[in-house]
């Protein structure tokens, strides 16, 4: 089918189709396999729409995620033209040099460079717009970093407060208390110190001063500039890189710290790059000890995003970027794999160096696809050979300075982000492909469903049996006993406990009633997760694996009993596993809300808040701990009034049932 067909072609079918359920509905007799026709031909209809949103996308998100400092920022700056020469002093063989070297026009480093997610687009007009955090936020921000300067000498790890870098480094730059460095007498010459100008007014005048000092400062209420332009003063990468790191770092006194930065690059900074080919480039936060995040799940949920999930060569797959992929892949229904893309980012000469590559760059890399593509397919994760992809944005430099080596030019660079731009159209031309082979498939499915045959009597009586052994999985109660409900408190606390291992990320996520954003911490999220499953051997998907495959096979067993069956079952198990998925994210849902709820009020009103906060300094008694504590007040609220193991069993036992009954419905079933 000719691409430029698929909107005459898909109107043509719905068309069809309606008339055809119109046809069967008007009969007198509507039997079971009328019910079944006309319940597919809908499906069919649904899914054509479906198709129809996707093949409509113009162009795509090209969605960068990865765990801190692993390069993705790089790659990305690389990959887009998002560089430029600068002079700069460098530090060779020991003496000090001025020299041209290539620069990110973001800011990149080891990580923690930058202090939130940044979407970028091609635009007439080069400009940086923030979201910024609220006066609120940015003040309970502040009041974190003053205790953390408070517990620095603390020698009790338990009690001592780090904050992320990034954050750090921004609110020093608000507050304008900074670590400087000061010239000192020693001896017969002076030495340098680091000074750090909160810690000195901490000591100097106490936390009540500090505070005041900061707030005053800041003056948060006068941050109200969101938006700034290039001013045709310098030269236009210049602007970029300089003021994306204010913008980062929060140097500029009108703006607030960024929740989001939005960077719109001119066309002229762009010439040779391939990012007007896509709606935007997205280089999400780095992960952490938590992958499963509810701001990546936007896009990994959108249909018009392609993730490419980065990882370094040595590690890949990387556990993080493993564990994020698995959990989704799961849901077989949502066709993930069609999107995901697995970005190994080698580094000079690693993939020479892989066992049995012999040298051999290519070689090596392939032999390292491969290996990830084998880790998938251990854990039963579907995922296209043809979307684990490669690219390293440094191979053709120098290693004393970021310049490009003599034996190198511009269009041995040029050929590689060509490469990997092309192999990512690809991955979006093949998903294309897909589809438009299943409407020629769904077109030849209706027709057989049309010149379908009646059924025999025993061909009736499979179906009817088929119909008793559904309705026999519709209490899950029978097939799921209670007990495997009653540790879960229990396992989502271990999951708190350890997801977030360090004191003072637990203090700053009950000091904002269950969330921390500049980490993207979610707590109820984080309960909707963990109690669907994190990969199939947890939780409700485990519990539900072996009714699943039961009803799976019960729906399989019935292609056996007639031709026309053949077509229709097939389609119908396809159907099972979106209501599957469905369920799963359902029940997820239901704990989510369910936890709110319990929790509320999010405020300084609540006395299970309070009780949090105050384990801060608190005295302990002897084998208590802070997490022990706090996971224990936990336990006691969610077990005090619904108790939410029985919660949790509950509603897995209604959506079920829902499930079922949608399946049995299939069947024209009440």
């Amino acid at each position: 089918m000719l691409t430029i067909q698929w909107q005459e072609e898909i109107a043509s079918l719905q068309q069809s189709l309606r008339r055809e359920i119109t046809k069967i509905s008007g009969g007198s007799d509507i039997n079971v396999i009328k019910h079944i026709c006309i319940n597919n031909l809908k499906s069919k209809l649904e899914r054509l729409e479906e198709i129809d949103k996707i093949l409509s996308i113009e162009k795509y998100k090209i969605v960068f995620i990865g765990t801190i400092g692993q390069g993705k920022t790089t790659a990305i700056c690389h990959l887009f033209n998002l560089i430029s020469d600068f002079k700069c002093s460098k530090n060779i063989n020991g003496k000090t040099k001025d020299v041209i070297e290539t620069r990110e026009l973001l800011s990149t480093g080891g990580g923690k460079t930058t202090i939130c997610e940044v979407i970028i687009k091609a635009a007439d007009r080069t400009s940086i717009e923030v979201e910024p955090y609220t006066v609120d936020e940015m003040e309970n921000l502040i009041f974190e970093f003053c205790d953390s300067i408070a517990s620095k000498d603390d020698t009790q790890s338990e009690q001592k407060i780090i904050i992320s870098e990034e954050i750090e480094r921004a609110i020093r730059n608000v507050i304008e208390l900074k670590k400087i460095n000061k010239s000192v007498p020693d001896a017969e010459k002076n030495k340098t110190i680091r000074i750090d100008q909160a810690k000195e007014l901490f000591n100097e005048s106490g936390m009540e001063v500090l505070k005041k000092t900061a707030l005053s400062n800041a003056n948060l209420e006068s941050r109200t500039s969101t938006k700034i332009e290039f001013d045709n003063q310098t030269r236009e990468q210049d602007w970029i890189k300089n003021t994306f790191d204010d913008i980062n770092n929060v140097r500029l006194k009108d703006f607030a710290i960024p929740r989001k930065i939005y960077l719109y690059v001119s066309y002229d900074v762009l010439s040779g790059s391939n990012l007007s080919q896509f709606d935007s480039v997205v280089d999400t936060k780095g992960l952490d000890e938590n992958p499963i995040r509810k701001d990546l799940q936007k896009y990994i949920d959108s249909q018009d995003s392609i993730c490419l999930f980065v990882t370094p060569f040595n590690a890949a797959p990387e556990t993080n970027i493993t564990k994020l992929i698995g959990y989704h892949l799961t849901s077989k229904s949502k066709e993930f794999h069609h999107r995901f893309v697995t970005l190994i980012l080698p580094q000079k000469s690693q993939p020479e160096k892989v066992h049995g590559a012999d040298g051999d760059r290519e070689l090596g890399i392939q032999i390292r696809q491969d290996e990830v593509q084998a880790t998938f397919k251990r854990l039963n994760l579907d995922f296209f050979q043809e979307n684990i992809l490669s690219y390293d944005s440094l191979r053709y430099y120098r290693d004393d300075i970021v310049k490009l080596n003599d034996i190198y030019d511009e269009e041995d660079v040029q050929a590689d982000k060509d490469e990997l731009i092309k192999a990512i159209a690809d991955v979006i031309e093949r998903r294309r492909n897909l589809l438009l082979d299943e409407i020629n498939n769904i077109r030849e499915s209706f027709g057989k469903i049309k010149n379908g045959d009646t059924l025999t009597v025993s061909e009736i009586k499979a179906i009817e049996n088929a119909i008793q052994k559904i309705e026999n999985v519709r209490d899950l109660s029978k097939r799921v006993p209670s007990f495997v409900y009653e540790d879960f408190i229990d396992k989502y606390l271990e999951y708190y406990r350890t997801s977030y291992k360090a004191w003072n990320t637990k203090h700053a996520i009950h000091r904002n009633f269950g969330y921390y954003e500049p980490r993207d911490i979610d707590i109820y999220y984080d309960a909707k997760v963990f109690a669907e499953g994190i990969d199939e051997d947890e939780m409700l998907k485990k519990f539900t694996r072996e009714v699943k495959h039961e009803l799976e096979n019960i729906l399989y067993e019935l292609t056996y009993a007639n031709e026309s069956l053949k077509t229709l079952i097939p389609e119908l198990v396809k159907e099972f596993y979106a209501l599957y998925d469905d369920f799963i994210d359902e029940v997820g849902t239901e704990i989510e809300k369910e936890l709110t709820r319990i929790l509320l009020p999010r405020s300084e009103e609540s006395k299970f808040w309070n009780a949090l906060i105050a384990e801060k300094g608190k005295e302990k008694k002897k084998g208590e701990t802070f997490a022990g504590n706090v996971c224990e007040i936990f336990r006691r609220e969610l077990e005090i009034e619904t108790n939410l193991n029985k919660f949790f069993q509950r509603k897995a036992e209604e959506h079920w049932k829902e499930l079922v009954n949608k399946i049995l419905g299939f069947f024209g079933q009440k």
